[in-house]
């Protein structure tokens, strides 16, 4: 059975029109921002009872209403691991044709559900505010979903320069969210080499469930530069093989020693949207032959892009959605986590979170 890492290290096209700016005052918007990706979970209670959430917020100013089209994966109906699409090619995954062996030329996979078109739909209102957080404060949105059963959310709003930060406060449903808001539309994505060369550092933040509660808050960073882009021109995928320690697959693969390499791979999956999937297993849990892919309980973590209003990347929000082959659901890993550059600052107080060197733990 695998043993979840923390690492640095994730088509059909999802009918999401493009959205203009709302014609209204700033202020009556989140920070400003129309367009939000955003992600939550449920990740406290014994299984079968926790999920994830991964999708699109719109507010609209000039009604005081909010819609969402969301992603659903739970522990109730676990989702099997699919192909992205994308298998990356010999310039980017060498396999057995480098010495020594490199990635692997594999399907990269993803949770069944994300290549289609978002599933979940619903409306509310939202209402700006503030309230006393963290001993300061601070300015919020409430949501109020209009479901059948009451559903609220509150999130701190924090504005920044071209985008805007929702963090999770409380919800009815949710223990756990992340959420990166602008006025770019949300057709606009960037390409894996802009990803690649994309400069600031690249912070992660995750929540976790796995061995069947939930873990200590993770921190860590993402090293981009480490990646290989696939595909010439055509910059959809990149991979990166991250070098043997001692500390990273031994245990996992009930070994001390061998192979402790890692096979990682992060790929588009929506052509005229922001989805993208990060995919990544232990090299010694596949059979030595560097020819063979790994078909179990793999890492597949669905993504979104997080765009600027200057249309600039600036990472992306996500879930972990890896459900157990074997129908364990207490070997199920579920996440949520952002991976952005968005600086902390100095007087965002967190919950102490349990530190990761770089992404090649997440």
């Amino acid at each position: 059975m695998i043993r979840k890492l923390r690492m640095l290290l994730l088509p059909l096209v999802l009918a999401l029109p493009a959205v203009a700016p709302a014609q209204a005052a700033p202020g009556d918007l989140p920070g400003g921002k129309s367009n939000f990706v955003v992600s939550t979970g449920y990740l406290t209670g014994a299984s079968p009872h926790n999920w994830v959430r991964l999708g699109w917020y719109r507010f609209d100013a000039g009604s005081g209403t909010v819609s969402a089209r969301t992603y659903y994966w739970n522990q109730r109906h676990p989702a099997r691991r699919i192909s992205s699409g994308t298998t990356p090619g010999t310039d980017c995954a060498p396999g057995e044709k480098a010495r020594p062996p490199g990635v692997r030329r594999c399907p990269v996979m993803t949770v069944d559900g994300f290549r289609d078109d978002a599933t979940e739909r619903r409306k509310g209102a939202y209402r700006l505010g503030s309230e006393r957080i963290d001993g300061e404060q601070a300015p919020t949105v409430r949501i109020e979903w209009a479901t059948d059963t009451p559903w609220t959310e509150t999130w701190r709003v924090r504005p920044g320069s071209g985008i805007a930060r929702l963090e999770f406060v409380r919800s009815t449903e949710a223990t756990s969210g992340q959420g990166y808001g602008s006025n770019a539309p949300f057709t606009e994505r960037r390409a894996m080499d802009t990803v690649r060369r994309h400069k600031p550092r690249i912070h992660l933040d995750l929540d976790s469930w796995e061995h069947g509660k939930a873990q200590p808050p993770t921190t860590g960073g993402f090293g981009q530069g480490n990646f290989t882009v696939c595909g010439g021109r055509a910059t959809y995928c990149m991979t990166y093989l991250q070098p043997p320690k001692a500390e990273n697959c031994g245990q996992g693969c009930g070994q001390a020693a061998g192979d402790t390499t890692i096979q990682y791979y992060l790929t588009r999956v929506g052509v005229h949207d922001r989805r993208d999937t990060y995919w990544h297993w232990c090299t010694c849990l596949a059979p030595a032959d560097p020819s063979v892919c790994y078909r179990g309980n793999s890492h597949v973590k669905p993504m979104l892009q997080v765009i600027d209003d200057s249309r600039t990347f600036r990472g992306w929000v996500g879930v972990e959605a890896s459900f157990s082959t074997a129908g364990e659901r207490d070997d199920d890993m579920l996440g949520v986590f952002r991976m952005t550059d968005w600086p902390k600052p100095r007087a965002e107080k967190r919950p102490a979170r349990r530190q990761v060197p770089n992404a090649e733990k997440f």
